[in-house]
């Protein structure tokens, strides 16, 4: 027996439904597009600030997934909260380095840090997600660092 998720409900146990992984991804990517249009780098503090309050308070709060997660077709495929997570610390670190950057006056380490995103977020929403990777293969480092 099988239960069907309501729209409403963003508290899943463990897991997050894919169309709103991809709704967080899709927002973080227009905000990126948005910021290097408008030359206007602070722009990408709504990204930021959308990711520290989702990792803080969850998917639920999260702007991105309400407002963006209805353009993909509702899907049962799930991924878990502690990778959401991860490809959002991630995602901080790489909006915090690209503005720190701008802060300074450094627009070339600025793009690198934009770079990683923008290519991790267009991966991922193919597919392909490098910040899963990363995680998986820090996970079984630590495996063999515990089993040695």
């Amino acid at each position: 027996m099988t239960t069907e998720l309501k729209s409403s409900d963003y508290d899943c146990i463990d897991e997050v439904p894919l169309h709103r992984v991809r709704g967080n991804q899709l927002g973080i990517l227009i905000s990126v597009i948005a910021a290097f249009i408008t030359q206007e780098l602070w722009i990408l503090f709504i990204p930021l600030a959308v990711q520290l309050i989702s990792r803080t308070y969850g998917v639920k709060y999260n702007l991105f997934v309400r407002l963006l997660s209805p353009l993909f077709p509702r899907s049962s495929v799930t991924e878990s909260r502690e990778l959401l997570r991860f490809n959002q610390l991630l995602a901080i670190l790489f909006l915090t380095l690209a503005l720190i950057g701008y802060a300074i006056g450094s627009i070339v380490f600025s793009s690198i840090f934009l770079g990683f995103l923008t290519v991790a977020v267009i991966l991922a929403l193919f597919g392909y997600c490098p910040g899963c990777f990363i995680y998986f293969q820090w996970k079984q480092f630590l495996s063999r660092r515990r089993a040695s």
